[in-house]
């Protein structure tokens, strides 16, 4: 699921909730996933769930519906930038957490001495039967950050390798130590199976332009004209398979762009989003599919494994189709035994139909 911000203006669900008192006529887009579109204002999400306040036929302008959504079902909201946020609201940025991802790469990038504020709610049941929110049960877990509570919220800056985290809970405030990005990690051995979601509220000086960085850039192929014809697929791209295939066959002239988001673990440590981790010296004698570029990136090939030619995508690749094939898209690895997570993949393709 993906929160956009119109005309890239960011407006947190807490102010939100106030703005709702207001008398504007709520404007917010809420697409789901079977289709349907709702248009309304969001006035709170906790637990998994959105409440929408959506306007009615009563004859009183000002009686509005409350309207619960599950966040399983909601494909993207679009904030109405017209409803403006007070002056000197926190810079926020809301993330979900569930079992589709061990890490989860926030996007908020901080500084060094910059202070991070995040608070949390929500309910995970994990395969074993144990049921936990972010502040953890009393057992501790062995691994990932061994010591520390089972299911407890997770924070890191810098990288999800690294050895600088700080344990957030149901709420948490830390200093960054070192620049980079925050990432959100739930301390279990295993996500497989799990049930229900965390939902985390970070509050941070890069926050703000972070969940206004979410609507994503206009294409850029010219809208497609009365002689073609534009599709768009999703896949998910497992980290421990070589190739996944699309299904997707693609003829020679096909304007093609590529979208990816995620995070993998490309060993049992190291994690990567589409664009690949950074080369270590153990890395120079590894044959990789496209070698030049990090391990662990999203990279893809037009035809068959052994006969066509793995080429890099990465977080996002627009390019016209050269020889008919198959779509395939892999991982930028030698051994896939130990990784684990999956990209999320947007195919457009623009075909010439004349």
């Amino acid at each position: 699921m993906k929160i956009e911000a119109r005309r890239c203006f960011t407006v947190s669900l807490a102010c939100l909730f106030f703005l709702s008192l207001a008398l504007a006529a709520p404007a917010d887009t809420i697409k789901l996933k079977n289709g349907r579109v709702i248009k309304g204002q969001v006035v709170r999400f906790g637990n998994g769930e959105f409440v929408v306040s959506v306007a009615t036929a009563d004859a009183h302008a000002e009686h509005q519906d409350r309207m619960i959504l599950l966040v399983d079902a909601v494909e993207s909201i679009e904030f109405d930038a017209s409803a403006a946020a007070p002056a000197g609201a926190p810079a926020e940025k809301l993330i979900v957490l569930d079992g589709k991802q061990e890490v989860v790469a926030t996007g908020v990038q901080v500084r060094r001495g910059e202070k991070v504020k995040i608070t949390a709610s929500g309910e995970m049941q994990f395969a074993d039967g144990r049921v936990s929110g972010p502040k953890g049960l009393d057992a501790r877990e062995s691994w990932p950050f061994p010591g520390e509570r089972f299911g407890v919220l997770i924070a890191m800056v810098g990288g999800a390798q690294s050895a600088i985290y700080h344990v957030v809970g149901d709420s948490g405030e830390f200093e960054a130590r070192k620049d980079g990005e925050i990432f959100l990690q739930i301390n279990a051995r295993s996500l497989q199976g799990v049930r229900g979601a965390y939902t985390a509220r970070i509050h941070a000086p890069g926050a703000g332009a972070a969940a206004a960085s979410t609507a994503p850039p206009a294409p850029a192929q010219a809208p497609a004209s009365a002689g073609t014809r534009q599709t768009v697929q999703e896949r998910e791209v497992p980290a421990d398979k070589e190739w996944t295939d699309t299904g997707i066959d693609l003829l020679a002239g096909d304007s093609l762009r590529i979208r990816a988001d995620g995070t993998i673990h490309y060993t049992s440590s190291k994690t990567c989003g589409p664009n690949g981790g950074e080369r270590e010296w153990g890395d120079l004698i590894r044959a990789l599919p496209v070698n030049d570029v990090g391990r662990g990136a999203l990279i893809g090939l037009i035809g068959q494994a052994g006969t066509a030619t793995p080429f890099y995508i990465g977080a996002e690749a627009a390019f016209t189709v050269e020889k008919s094939g198959r779509l395939f898209l892999g991982i930028n690895d030698d051994n896939y035994q130990n990784n684990s997570g999956r990209f999320r993949v947007r195919i457009e393709i623009i075909r010439d139909n004349r």
